[in-house]
């Protein structure tokens, strides 16, 4: 019989514990260990700038309800809120359109909504006014 003599080469590292600075981890290729790099990286990014956009809207929303109180100038502040909350939609467009054109449509249909309602409340009590003074009652229709 014949003997065979398998030779290897390998370091055994002994006594060292994986919480050792000596402890020398194996670095994975995964897509995770990627964007954690992405991340800690000093570059910016497109996350980033929505981040930084994000922000950005809520600090002047937060200065257009505190100018609006201040200045009792509901209708411009009113107005302000709307085109700061399209400008938040086309932001979120960047992530997900989809989610934004809907988002969009239905704050729009709420608005719409709102509006009629209060329309109808002023016509009302408009129709009241005139029923009492005894001025020409008009029905809607």
């Amino acid at each position: 019989m014949q003997d065979y003599h398998i030779y290897t080469h390998y370091i055994e590292k002994q006594n060292v514990s994986q919480t050792s600075p000596k402890y020398e981890k194996q670095e994975s290729n995964t897509k995770a260990a990627e964007n954690l790099q992405k991340e800690k990286s000093g570059k910016l990014n497109i996350g980033t700038a929505r981040k930084a956009a994000a922000v950005g809207l809520a600090v002047v929303s937060k200065i257009n309800s505190y100018v609006g109180e201040y200045t009792e100038n509901t209708v411009q502040a009113s107005r302000r809120k709307t085109a700061l909350a399209y400008a938040a939609f086309g932001l979120g467009a960047t992530a997900n359109p989809m989610l934004a054109v809907v988002g969009a449509t239905i704050y729009t249909a709420d608005k719409m909504i709102n509006y009629s309602i209060k329309v109808n409340k002023e016509n009302l009590s408009a129709d009241f006014a005139r029923q009492l003074s005894g001025g020409v009652v008009r029905t809607r229709g």
